[in-house]
């Protein structure tokens, strides 16, 4: 378990380096002269992906928190689902992994069910037949 812990808390050092320096590189941009219209245009799609990085980079912190409160608590390497041990191959290749392969799968079908638009749920029903 001590390997999966320090590789944890190694994951989680870089994370927090890497989302303090891109923080600090997104104000010293914000802080720029005035250019032309393409420049400030490319400047705040550099922003909003830097954003989107970083909550994705806050969203694997706090899964790397959960693993390591999991190691502590003594139920790290079950299956939050089913409760099987999950295989040591998965939790080296996702240490921060709550869920067996089997589980997952099934979570990410219902997922992508779930995520449906709202406009491809409702039935279209020709002019036609709307007004018989």
């Amino acid at each position: 378990m001590k390997p999966i812990k320090d590789m944890l808390l190694k994951m989680r050092e870089e994370l927090v380096r890497d989302i303090a320096r891109r923080s600090k590189a997104t104000a010293v941009s914000g802080v720029s002269d005035i250019g032309d219209i393409l420049d400030s245009v490319s400047e705040e799609r550099t922003r909003e992906l830097d954003m989107i990085l970083t909550d994705r980079e806050k969203q694997k912190l706090k899964q790397i928190d959960d693993a390591l409160d999991r190691i502590e608590e003594g139920t790290y390497g079950l299956c939050e689902e089913c409760g099987i041990k999950i295989p040591r191959a998965r939790l080296r290749v996702v240490p921060f992994a709550k869920y067996c392969v089997e589980c997952k799968e099934v979570i990410e079908r219902e997922e992508k069910y779930t995520r449906e638009e709202p406009e491809e749920a409702v039935k279209k029903v020709p002019m036609a037949e709307a007004e018989e």
